[in-house]
């Protein structure tokens, strides 16, 4: 590992430690330089400023924008759609699982609107559509990218809820118990999509996609 490498990732280990210690709002160029022993200079010089330390943090943490085996087509195209989207939730919950730094940002994102914020999610939202693009329109029986947007944004609704309520409707929020209730639940959302998408890979329902011009006339 270079010079270089070795400080960019101290400076990345300082910004952790700061978002845990104050969250997002103690988080700036100067508490994390002051935290990583280096001047604020470099991280302008490597990072671009906060905006690109924080999309670079992120690269490591978040679901969409780390490596996935569920967002790389060649390897999803032979599972059937209902199963990618069991993984992708799945995927959800583990990478915010007992990671507070990355809930403390998904927290912030949630009620902050700038620089920052706005560039993780428009990262995020491209990085998620090379997902749901290929499942949707794959079936007129349902509308999959607004079934997925509700379970998905319950799960993160619920994970984030956990850190100021111990419980919701009943459902315990911080143990296993509580979260493998609430998979089941998932599972069983996901086991009414069509059948189609639950029995046949994605590879096979894309060849059979409407093209645009279905329907129109010559």
């Amino acid at each position: 590992m270079s010079r270089r490498e070795r400080t960019e990732r101290s400076i990345l280990q300082a910004l952790e430690e700061q978002i845990c210690e104050t969250g997002m709002a103690g988080v700036g160029v100067n508490s994390v330089a002051k935290r990583a022993g280096v001047s604020k200079e470099l991280i302008y010089r490597y990072f671009d400023g906060m905006p690109g330390l924080m999309l670079t943090w992120m690269q490591e943490q978040d679901f969409w924008t780390k490596s996935s085996s569920v967002v790389k087509g060649n390897e999803s195209s032979e599972r059937p759609p209902a199963d990618l989207i069991l993984t992708m939730l799945r995927e959800q919950i583990d990478a915010l699982a007992n990671n507070q730094p990355l809930c403390e940002v998904r927290r912030w994102e949630l009620i902050e609107r700038n620089d920052v914020s706005a560039k993780l999610a428009d990262r995020r939202e491209s990085a998620a559509r090379a997902f749901i693009d290929r499942v949707d329109g794959l079936t007129e029986e349902a509308d999959v990218p607004a079934v997925v947007s509700i379970m998905l944004a319950g799960i993160l609704y619920l994970m984030l809820r956990a850190k100021t309520e111990e419980y919701f409707l009943g459902v315990p929020l911080r143990t296993p118990e509580g979260w493998d209730r609430l998979w089941k639940a998932v599972e069983h959302l996901t086991a009414s999509l069509p059948e189609d998408l639950k029995s046949k890979s994605l590879r096979t329902l894309e060849g059979k996609r409407p093209s645009a011009d279905t329907g129109k006339g010559g």
